[in-house]
């Protein structure tokens, strides 16, 4: 396996450094501590560089926050904005080295790829009918707060060989106090999320020839024929993550002949001949709407338009047409707030973009 030197100073350029800049302030610049640095930017991405080079530079303090959607977890917001800067810089120069590395089938954080890609594939593995009658699907046990830096940085260091880039990937990692927890939040965490199960994904497909398998991030589907072998290579799977990962799979891992139920997999329940958005996710949409429709007058209008929007995306990707038409397409009050919205943005109803729909002929 090819090890990669000589990294660092592309990361610590300045060029660099004000190309991890632009991406780091993407959806951010309402924020203060953007706009400071969009005021003095030579000035500080040169004192960040010149740290970066001094190798005096350290992760800053998180903000800790819970979230309660769809299960409690906590996340770590990074509160000086320049270790953002740094983190984009890392990855600009080391993620086409890592992209290379990793399975076909793995979707998460990867340019081009995400849940719908996941879910298409998932789609096109079920047209096999005699080769995937069972679904083994497995999800990791607190994922991030269980991965361990040291196995962590030694699997880094099977594609990575420069020593100051291991020095600032290990700062990172090593950002939370402890022999575990990488925080989620980062924008390196999501990568190394996919790094930490990367030979577990090769071992999975070279050694066991798993045919149908993908991942995306902690949460696994692999289909097969054969129930008894699908719970040996479970018995095996659980032993590699324990011994070799230092992780736990979750009580919720199962093996379950996929025409019964269908495949309850990132949102969406896909069976052969159609997909359906997850009742969970349907019934927080079905609140979304009711909640738009009598509170709409208190909620600023892009977060409406962006709100709705973004379950029609999701929709989009399954077989919700009739669901989409009664709660939005021909909703008459949806569609009023939707081209007051709009009016009050100055730019069209994108639902009448869209579809083409005309809310007051209704």
């Amino acid at each position: 396996m090819k090890r990669h030197g000589s990294l660092y100073e592309t990361i610590s350029s300045l060029p660099n450094l004000y190309v991890a800049h632009r991406h780091a302030r993407r959806g951010k610049t309402r924020y203060s501590e953007v706009q400071y640095v969009d005021k003095n930017k030579d000035e500080l991405l040169e004192r960040l560089h010149e740290s970066l080079v001094q190798q005096t530079y350290t992760t800053g303090k998180y903000k800790i926050k819970k979230i309660y959607e769809p299960k409690e977890r906590t996340i770590y917001v990074l509160s000086y904005y320049p270790d953002r800067i740094v983190q984009h810089a890392a990855m600009n120069i080391l993620q086409p080295i890592w992209d290379k590395t990793f399975i076909h089938d793995l979707y998460s954080a990867i340019p081009n790829k995400g849940i719908h890609k996941a879910i298409n594939r998932l789609r096109l593995f079920l047209n096999d009918t005699d080769n995937t009658k069972y679904c083994l699907q497995f999800d990791i046990k607190s994922y991030y707060p269980s991965m361990n830096h040291k196995t962590l940085m030694n699997l880094i260091q099977r594609k990575i060989k420069c020593k100051k880039t291991l020095w600032l990937l290990q700062d990172v990692i090593d950002s939370l106090e402890g022999e575990t927890n990488i925080p989620i939040g980062n924008y390196l965490s999501q990568y190394f999320g996919n790094i930490y199960l990367n030979d577990f994904d090769h071992w999975l497909k070279e050694k066991h020839e798993t045919k149908y398998y993908l991942r995306y991030n902690d949460d696994g589907i692999i289909l097969g024929n054969n129930k008894k072998q699908l719970w040996s290579l479970l018995s095996e799977i659980q032993e590699y993550i324990e011994t070799r990962l230092q992780l736990t799979l979750n009580a919720k891992t199962r093996i379950y002949p996929v025409d019964d139920v269908g495949i309850d997999f990132l949102g969406y329940k896909t069976y052969r001949t159609h997909t359906l958005l997850r009742k969970r996710t349907v019934n927080k949409f079905k609140h979304k709407i009711k909640d738009i429709k009598t509170y709409h007058s208190e909620m600023k209008n892009q977060h409406i338009i962006s709100s709705v929007m973004s379950y029609v995306g999701w929709m989009q990707h399954g077989t919700c047409y009739n669901l989409l038409c009664k709660y939005i397409l021909r909703d008459k009050q949806l569609g009023e707030i939707m081209n007051q919205c709009s009016i009050n943005l100055g730019h069209k109803n994108p639902l009448k973009r869209k579809y083409g729909c005309d809310y007051d002929e209704n």
